[in-house]
């Protein structure tokens, strides 16, 4: 990616703000976007250019890698989203690789900012409706002393119950029993 292509990347981004901020933030970037524009001698027609490019987006977890296929697909169409293979290792990179023009750009990197932190939230608590369905605690008498916040946030709490309700009771048998010796 050339310098000029990350600056303007950048503007965009700005742009982007200034067009969807919110009274102080929007005058903040709508000032900010002018200036660099005079900087730079960028023109609008520069920002608002509909050529599609290829734009790589990092995520970190396997859901967060899915989660940006989604939205590729939900702005470009299906067959836009590529993966990143290393040159030197072959392995493949943290990263998707999006066709797409700026602005579909801006939006993708949006939702995905937005729905990455709302995945997070929402596996959390299927993580905590997942131990509390299974039951994986110690007995009582290891658990050893809990601190209790006592406020119990009843939203959450409803949600966590009927995510547990959806959620299958697994158990496994136990390879060792308490108390059993070998009597030969």
């Amino acid at each position: 990616m050339t310098e000029r292509e990350r600056l303007l990347e950048k503007l965009a981004a700005v742009k982007a703000l200034a067009d969807r901020g919110v009274d102080g933030e929007k005058a903040a970037a709508e000032n900010r976007l002018r200036l660099m524009m005079e900087k730079y001698g960028i023109t609008e027609a520069d920002l608002e250019d509909a050529s599609v490019r290829l734009y790589w987006i990092r995520y970190k977890t396997e859901y967060e890698r899915r989660l940006l296929y989604q939205l590729a697909y939900k702005y470009t169409g299906s067959g836009h989203a590529h993966g990143c293979v290393g040159t030197y290792t072959g392995r493949s990179r943290k990263k998707v690789g999006i066709d797409c023009t700026t602005a579909q750009y801006i939006e993708i990197e949006a939702d995905f900012e937005f729905y990455r932190a709302a995945l997070a939230e929402e596996m959390e608590l299927f993580y905590t409706a997942f131990i509390n369905k299974n039951r994986l605690f110690p007995p009582p008498e290891l658990a050893g002393d809990i601190e209790d916040s006592g406020e119990i946030d009843l939203v959450r709490l409803g949600k966590l119950q009927a995510m547990m309700g959806g959620i299958e009771q697994r158990s496994r048998n136990k390879a060792l029993t308490e108390g059993s010796e070998d009597n030969e």
